[in-house]
């Protein structure tokens, strides 16, 4: 599969199976936290998908737009889609027809995708209104792979029938369910706790803390449910949170900036491994002869070893085995070795969970930045793109400051000038993919127009990078 870090512009397979992956599948994961439950429904059920409900109208805003969910230990579970998530647009979407209209949209754009290809081994979270539930295009998305949040704000003063058997349909088809809450709202978990997976926490609320405490203290009455805490700013945010749920057991999951929050410098620590693959970038860069670089290569035995697992994925033949560092260079190429050492930079050494999430968001970021690019820009602009993506989140990874991860690794001036200084030709290729992090669909609207490029064009590259950066991090 490592061909896919060589293709400059990839399309999904229409005739891609789906995994067959459950959430009970995936590494850390128990059975508890199966959606297999078998919940009986009132009389009627079948008939729920007729029930009327107004059509989504076509909106003028409808970028999507992605946030990683992560366990205890920061390991991306997999990713909240949305069409807006910044407090300021939420504000003009409390009218419940417009919040339902969005969500509708949104679901509408999903169903239509192959998620189960697209996320065949992460987790989709998806927040809806629960008269969206009763749309067919729910039954849709990939059961065992969607987590349905439904706000609670959104069933009025009681809970209807008709929605408590539709939830309860959809968990005999395996969707997962969580339960988004406010304190006006705190008291429907004892109503619904027996439908629900999740209980999620907005920490931009109100007096957060204190809902965070009481939901803590109300997982001793529901004990199949677990906690879901969204927009943790910072890394202190989250270690209170985790420390709170230590004698929870359960898949907790959690959501927020504080994944790309800079921690303190290293300014005692010197990664050789990473050191040795600038030393050899910038070698490439300079056009050293292939025996010159083969010798590097001979050095560290380890990245050998990955470059030949490379180079013989990229083959074309499994009689065209590569079995040398000279044949691999030249089989490859240098712009090709260059991006191999680009992604290796990023997962050479030993890696916490936390350093794979920001690989993972580094891998489409900057697969994102150069498919934006392709088509009406040179080749050696979105190779570029590709760098501004995958680098912008270097100096977190390293944990040193931004011009000391970066300068060692002599790149281009328009690159430099995107990542430490936000100008230039690619700045706005930058901006475009990381406003697509944070859900604010008018910052959005103005990158695009700035990249010269359509809402379709933007959500097909953005989930095309996503599968790239899965697939080439299974291999």
């Amino acid at each position: 599969m490592f061909e896919k870090l060589f293709r400059r512009q990839g399309k999904s397979d229409p005739d891609g199976k789906a995994g067959g992956d459950t959430l009970a599948a995936v590494d850390g994961f128990d059975e508890s936290a199966r959606f297999d439950d078998d919940i009986d429904a009132p009389d009627g059920d079948s008939d729920i998908d007729d029930a009327p409900l107004t059509e989504a109208t076509a909106l003028s805003l409808t970028f999507i737009c992605r946030a990683p969910v992560v366990d205890r230990t920061q390991r991306v579970i997999g990713y909240e889609f949305m069409l807006r998530d910044n407090s300021a647009q939420n504000e003009r979407l409390a009218d419940p027809v417009s919040r339902q209209l969005d969500e509708q949209a949104l679901l509408t754009r999903l169903a239509a995708l192959d998620l189960a290809r697209l996320l065949a081994h992460r987790y989709t979270f998806l927040t809806l209104s629960a008269q969206v539930l009763l749309r067919p295009a729910v039954e849709q998305l990939p059961p065992e792979l969607t987590v349905l949040s439904i706000r609670a704000d959104s069933f009025g003063a009681s809970v209807d029938p008709n929605i408590a058997a539709r939830m309860a349909h959809l968990r005999r088809l395996g969707f997962g369910f969580a339960l988004l809450i406010n304190h006006q709202t705190f008291h429907l978990v004892d109503q619904l706790h027996h439908l629900t997976h999740y209980v999620v926490l907005d920490l931009t609320e109100n007096d957060a803390g204190i809902l965070l405490k009481a939901a803590v203290k109300g997982m001793q009455r529901w004990p199949e449910t677990q906690l879901y805490i969204k927009h943790i700013a910072d890394v202190a945010t989250f270690d209170l949170c985790n420390t709170m749920l230590a004698k929870h057991i359960g898949i907790h999951l959690f959501q927020g900036s504080f994944l790309t929050q800079a921690l303190p410098w290293r300014s005692d620590h010197v990664d050789t491994g990473k050191a040795r693959i600038v030393r050899l970038l910038n070698a490439i860069k300079q056009h050293y002869d292939i025996p010159i670089l083969a010798e590097s290569l001979r050095h560290d035995p380890l990245l050998l070893s990955r470059l030949l697992r490379y180079a013989n994925s990229a083959a074309s033949s499994p009689l065209s085995k590569v079995n040398s560092a000279e044949r691999a260079l030249a089989m490859m190429g240098r712009e090709n070795v260059y991006r191999m050492l680009t992604v290796l930079l990023f997962c050479s050494g030993n890696m916490s969970d936390r350093d794979v999430a920001i690989m993972d968001t580094a891998l489409i970021r900057g697969r994102f930045a150069e498919t934006l690019g392709t088509g009406h820009l040179s080749s050696a602009d979105c190779d570029n793109l590709f760098l501004v993506g995958m680098f912008s989140l270097l100096d977190i990874l390293l944990r040193v400051p931004p011009d000391e991860a970066l300068l060692p690794l002599e790149l281009p001036a328009p690159v430099l000038d995107a990542l430490l200084a936000r100008t230039g030709p690619y700045a706005c290729y930058l901006d475009m993919v990381t406003a697509c992090e944070h859900g604010d669909q008018e910052r959005i609207v103005l990158y695009a127009a700035q990249c010269d490029v359509s809402e379709t064009t933007v959500n097909a590259c953005h989930l095309e990078a996503i599968l790239w950066a899965q697939e080439l991090a299974r291999v």
